[in-house]
């Protein structure tokens, strides 16, 4: 089993799965990518996966090398650059866990701790305003997959 795998900079690896993990495979890709975990070096790992098809098997793969790389203190993320693997990852409820990024510069920033940027920013024209402001019975909350959950939710209270 070969993975391509390269340095990204000076603290990022980035290993490319390109193919469907399946229960023939399965051990073979763990194997490599838990030896291409230094014991030093590199402090982030991302998993760039190239495929449209995320097996059980690959999500089972993907957690178990999560927690290999943190018990080396590395961190991981990954780059799902297909809708229907990102979907999976997301129904799954590993879209956090895995820190799951559109593109290689997403996931580095990921891989960091970094929140991805709101909608509004990315689309914003350079010296306007970024968003309006929120209407009077708008929450200012950020909503979605990526909204703050460690504010004390009160029942009741939105």
């Amino acid at each position: 089993m070969f993975l391509l795998s390269y340095h990204l900079d000076a603290t990022h690896l980035v290993v490319e799965l390109g193919e469907v993990v399946d229960l023939d495979n399965e051990a073979a890709v763990e194997r490599e990518i838990v030896r291409l975990l230094p014991c030093c070096g590199p402090r982030a790992i991302i998993v760039d996966i190239r495929t449209p098809l995320l097996t059980p098997r690959a999500l089972g793969l993907l957690l178990r090398v999560r927690g290999q790389a943190e018990e080396r203190g590395i961190s991981m993320a990954v780059v799902a650059g297909y809708d229907t693997a990102r979907e999976i990852l997301s129904a799954a409820g590993l879209h956090r866990v895995l820190r799951v990024a559109t593109t290689l510069p997403g996931a580095e920033l990921r891989s960091r701790g970094c929140r991805p940027e709101p909608e509004a920013s990315r689309n914003a024209r350079p010296g306007g305003r970024r968003s309006a402001p929120p209407a009077a019975g708008d929450s200012p909350r950020p909503r979605g997959p990526y909204a703050d959950t460690s504010r004390p939710r009160i029942p009741g209270k939105r």
